[in-house]
């Protein structure tokens, strides 16, 4: 079996999850496309290494997406703001069995029982350990996170900043030493 040393998440990675390899390491199964393929990283690795290349760390990415959701545990996270991917866990992910998907590709889901059938892109299907309520909930999560930074993203801040020019006001510094900005705080009232 040959394992891949790097790999960064791209689009068309439908899932990742843990497995272990012969010697007993934790390393990220990744699914992309019709391939699949094992990396020489565990899954929060991986996430991380590909947050990494581009600007970006995990712990950041968590952080952001439990503020912007209001959520605290298990929150989708985005992996890549550029081409738009957002990934989101159907447990903990701290747990090896963790599986990653990608909303992208999950075309529909199928309630049994107290586990739920997701279709792929691929035209595979997993079965996993969680109610049709939760997993469709973790998709419209993760969309909804998506589509905030985005929105966010491209328009940062409130319009009238950009119409009305900034009152100029020098910051001058008192006697005592210390600068004025007092003034700044009676101009926001």
């Amino acid at each position: 079996m040959i394992i891949q040393k790097k790999y960064f998440i791209e689009k068309k990675m439908i899932l990742l999850t843990g497995e272990y390899d012969g010697y007993g390491k934790l390393c990220a199964r990744v699914m992309a496309g019709g391939a699949s393929f094992l990396v020489d990283r565990s899954p929060l690795q991986l996430l991380d290494d590909t947050l990494t290349y581009i600007g970006f760390d995990l712990r950041g990415a968590m952080a952001s997406a439990k503020l912007i959701l209001g959520e605290r545990s298990r929150c989708p996270i985005i992996v890549n703001p550029y081409l738009g991917i957002c990934l989101f866990p159907n447990k903990s992910p701290h747990k090896a069995d963790c599986i990653w998907f990608n909303p992208d590709h999950i075309v529909r889901t199928i309630a049994m029982g107290l586990k739920t059938e997701v279709e792929l892109s691929n035209g595979h299907s997993i079965i996993v350990d969680s109610r049709l309520t939760y997993m469709n909930n973790k998709i419209h999560r993760a969309n909804q996170l998506l589509q905030i930074a985005m929105k966010r993203g491209n328009q940062p801040g409130p319009i009238h900043f950009y119409l009305e020019p900034p009152k100029r006001h020098n910051l001058t510094k008192e006697k005592t030493g210390k600068y004025n900005f007092s003034t700044l705080e009676e101009n926001q009232k």
